[in-house]
């Protein structure tokens, strides 16, 4: 009896210790630093076809979130991304912009930082957008503990626009028509945000997750077992909610995408296993947007869906913002 009580109480304490592994995996990122790419071009922007302004705001509670405001460089340099995209864009009849057509707000995923999108910016200046990047909250150098997928993320995002708004206003310009990008968790972000900010002129999702359980139960399976049984995730969920203070299962952009009328543009590859494209599909469906686009890259996993759409995928994306937001 003592033995089987021993294992018993083995199997209980691993058991409380993967659930509370498992809630603090799931409300706490792992802030990734600086890699050699983000650095060259934070030395030389200019050598990138950017200009580069670095700017902190704070959200309604009163957190620090870091970001940069990106332009197209006057100055001459290498900027072959730039470059290239622009006489892609005269050949298609786009002529240059003098000023700013408008500006273009951009969400990175789960674990990432803000300059994991410059290689977004450098296509999208080419078209003469006025480009933000921000770190979330919890990641990179914004202030934070905790990433709560859209509950407190959405809020920032209404925040940042309000700040820039100001910003700009206070410097004699505007933002002019606002397009948000948003890649994996940022795509869902910016999906749950277009119901609440009517300023939103278009937006692009690449690689978004419908709802929120179904993608933390298939992620905890992948990364711990193939058998770990169900309640276990659903319990590591309850507890990393009460401990960031949001509820899981109310975070669902499928439910905020139905009945958005917002022009939008969803991408996603065919390969990817960290979020299946059929949430792509049925986030698609839901919309009533009269201006939607559906792109699948069919060679795409999670990770690599941009870098497999290549050029022809971020063509296709300035077109839809000047069509919808320039």
């Amino acid at each position: 009896m003592t033995a089987v009580m021993l294992t018993f109480g083995i199997i209980a304490v691993a058991a409380i210790l993967l659930v509370y592994l498992g809630s603090t995996w799931f409300i706490t990122p792992i802030r990734r630093g600086l890699e050699p790419r983000h650095l060259q071009l934070l030395s030389n922007p200019a050598q990138y076809g950017l200009t580069l302004q670095h700017i902190r705001l704070r959200t309604d509670d009163d957190f620090l979130l870091e970001s940069i405001l990106a332009n197209r460089s006057p100055e001459s340099g290498l900027a072959q991304k730039t470059r290239k995209m622009e006489k892609r864009l005269a050949v298609s009849g786009i002529a240059d912009h003098a000023n700013p057509r408008g500006t273009i707000i951009l969400l990175h995923g789960r674990g990432g930082r803000k300059e994991d999108l410059f290689s977004v910016v450098q296509r999208f200046v080419a078209a003469n957008y006025r480009c933000i990047v921000y770190d979330a909250r919890a990641h990179g150098k914004s202030e934070g503990d905790f990433c709560t997928f859209g509950i407190e993320e959405v809020g920032d995002l209404t925040a940042l626009i309000n700040f820039y708004e100001d910003h700009l206003q206070a410097r004699g310009t505007s933002l002019g028509p606002i397009g948000v990008f948003g890649n994996s968790l940022g795509g869902s972000v910016v999906l749950q945000s277009l119901n609440s900010e009517p300023r939103i002129k278009a937006a692009v999702a690449v690689a978004p997750f419908a709802e929120l359980p179904d993608i933390v139960i298939s992620s905890g399976r992948r990364k711990i077992h193939p058998a770990i049984p169900e309640w276990l995730i659903h319990l590591a969920m309850r507890i990393g909610g009460f401990r960031a203070d949001f509820d899981p299962y109310s975070i669902s952009p499928l439910r905020e995408t139905t009945g958005t009328t917002t022009p939008l543009f969803i991408a996603h590859g065919t390969l990817d296993e960290v979020i299946p494209i059929d949430h792509s599909k049925r986030l698609f469906k839901a919309s009533n947007s009269p201006h939607k686009v559906w792109r699948e890259v069919h060679s795409g996993y999670h990770d690599d869906v941009l870098a497999e759409g290549g050029d022809d995928l971020y063509e296709e994306m300035i077109h839809f913002y000047l069509k919808h937001a320039g």
